[in-house]
């Protein structure tokens, strides 16, 4: 049986990106979940508490095989299809994430799932994912060819004076959880870039 909170979560970002930027893959499904997780921890919820974890994959981005699983699930029952290139959520999909967003347990999750999502106003999905690439967690195990956790004690410590940092340095808007994660995306891009100039500059 699949993991619930990751099978709401798929298509409720489904559902999303099917609307703003018409569709999602694969990869892309485990980012945005992934950033979902880091809104939750932005607002200082404890990562084990979010119902499934992350591993590092081999294209050093997020990945998280219950998001896997009910994405292999949704396949199966009709709720997701291709859709050219993508994958977009069905009628079908549409039906059960609406039945599944009166749950009690879902309707606190769904802020974090609509924040990572409503980024996709201000970034392209090819954005995202540059900015993750540039996160110091996922590029320390990318670099050392690493699949392991991505959210161990450490790093979820420094995240949380990170964002206690931006949230200082943001006139925070609880109900629009996209600025806090515009303002990261903006930050990891900036740095990143800088970094690797920096470093092709001296080579």
């Amino acid at each position: 049986m699949s993991n619930p909170a990751a099978y709401f979560d798929m298509l409720s970002i489904g559902e999303r990106m099917s609307d703003l930027v018409e569709g999602f893959s694969r990869p892309e499904l485990h980012l945005f979940s992934y950033a979902a997780c880091l809104l939750s921890l932005y607002e200082g919820q404890p990562a084990a508490e979010w119902g499934y974890e992350f591993v590092s994959a081999e294209n050093g981005l997020p990945f998280s095989q219950y998001i896997d699983a009910a994405m292999d699930v949704s396949l199966g029952l009709g709720q997701i299809h291709p859709h050219g290139a993508l994958i977009a959520l069905s009628r079908e999909g549409r039906a059960e994430v609406a039945v599944l967003r009166e749950l009690e347990g879902n309707k606190s999750r769904e802020r974090y799932l609509a924040g990572a999502t409503d980024c996709l106003l201000v970034f392209n999905p090819g954005n995202v994912r540059e900015a993750f690439n540039y996160d110091p967690a996922i590029s320390y195990l990318k670099n050392g060819n690493r699949r392991d956790w991505v959210l161990t004690k450490p790093v979820v410590e420094r995240l949380y004076d990170n964002f206690q940092q931006l949230r200082e340095a943001l006139a925070y808007d609880a109900r629009d959880l996209s600025v806090p994660l515009v303002s990261w995306l903006k930050y990891l891009i900036q740095t990143g870039r800088s970094i690797h100039n920096d470093s092709h500059a001296t080579n």
